[in-house]
């Protein structure tokens, strides 16, 4: 008889979280039952609902949300305004823990996992928490003093046996080439070769409004796939009619990805953990981006780590220093270059499959 165990998954990187929800819901020893603690919307200060939120309900989890606040590293007074928040998301997440009565709680990052660890650990609830990046964030910090393990992406110098190196979680949909959905359009990539603009799931007004500028250019040349997050969708879909090689989306969801990686001439992107990984596991051609103000320089040395890895194929730009004239050429030399068909199927990551059980 199979056992069955309750399951836990906060964070904000929801990208392993999802390929960690599809082991779970395919492991064949245990029967899962899984919820899902994540934000109600974007930012303290925000009312547009997270990524998460609408997300993950369309994958059949259980979402709790809650409106927590976070620790401001840049700005104290944000910080103290934030405390009745901060407060408020423990009590929230110390209330549906006691609830719900998991086994476990695994967190993927970010401020809302933070109180979420807490009250599990007062309530002596085993808990884990995953780092995607090569720096360990703030959040990683404070929830490895409540954690079991913390699960690392990559190895890090540390006296502790609490850190694990059990990679990341590269979602198993990055390998299928199909989809209705991009399908239906009937591009014509072999006139215009395929350009996939993002910047992540919530996207980038500065790098939006960069393309913005190019399109008239662009869309003579180019197919554009353009992700440009949910805050400047509206704006973006009413743009598209201008340009029929052009198709705005707000969010690429898993079954439609590997369609895009797969026949996308360029990438450009900024450098998030798990988007700079897809990338060279794909050996795709990329021009990177990385977000200036992340937290311990993460996305330059993301972006660093991926020029090592592939530097025929990794154009990087400071953000800074990105000017359409630069991007331009960065395309056109990219696009010149023959790229060779490398996207395969790939065995899942259950590393930290196996170790949750071992909890």
């Amino acid at each position: 008889m199979t056992e069955t165990r309750k399951i836990i998954l906060t964070g904000t990187h929801l990208t392993p979280a999802i390929e960690f929800i599809n082991q779970l819901k395919t492991d064949p020893e245990i029967d899962w039952e899984i919820y899902y603690l994540g934000r109600l919307f974007n930012s303290s200060i925000s009312r547009e609902p997270s990524i998460e939120s609408t997300i993950i309900p369309k994958i059949g989890i259980k979402f709790y949300g809650i409106n927590c606040g976070k620790f401001d590293r840049r700005w104290l007074p944000n910080t103290i305004k934030g405390l009745p928040q901060i407060y408020l998301g423990f009590k929230q997440a110390h209330r549906l823990i006691k609830k719900i009565k998991p086994h476990l709680v695994v967190s993927f990052g970010g401020y809302v996992s933070v109180p979420v660890i807490i009250a599990a650990a007062t309530q002596k609830i085993v808990s884990l928490t995953h780092e995607q990046t090569q720096t360990l964030s703030l959040a990683t910090k404070i929830n490895a003093l409540f954690c079991r393990y913390v699960a690392l992406s990559f190895p890090l110098k540390t006296n502790s046996d609490k850190y694990l190196v059990t990679g990341n979680l590269l979602r198993r949909e990055i390998f299928n080439s199909h989809s209705k959905k991009f399908e239906r359009e009937k591009f014509n990539l072999k006139k215009f070769p395929l350009l996939f603009f993002t910047a992540g799931n919530q996207g980038s007004h500065h790098l939006n409004l960069i393309l913005k500028n190019l399109l008239p250019d662009l869309s003579l040349k180019y197919t554009i796939i353009h992700q440009c997050g949910q805050k400047d969708y509206p704006f973006f879909k009413k743009l598209a009619s201008k340009y029929p090689n052009y198709l705005a989306i707000n969010y690429i969801d898993g079954s439609d990805i590997g369609w895009v990686f797969h026949h996308c001439r360029v990438i450009i992107s900024r450098a998030g953990a798990n988007t700079i990984q897809e990338i060279e596991a794909l050996k795709l051609f990329s021009i990177i981006i990385p977000l200036p103000i992340s937290q311990q320089d993460e996305q330059l040395k993301n972006a660093l780590w991926l020029q090592k890895k592939s530097p025929q194929s990794t154009i990087i730009i400071k953000d800074a220093d990105i000017t359409e004239e630069k991007l331009t050429k960065a395309i056109k030399i990219l696009v010149s270059k023959k790229r060779k068909s490398t996207i395969k199927s790939a065995s899942p990551n259950l590393r930290l499959l196996k170790l949750i059980k071992r909890l």
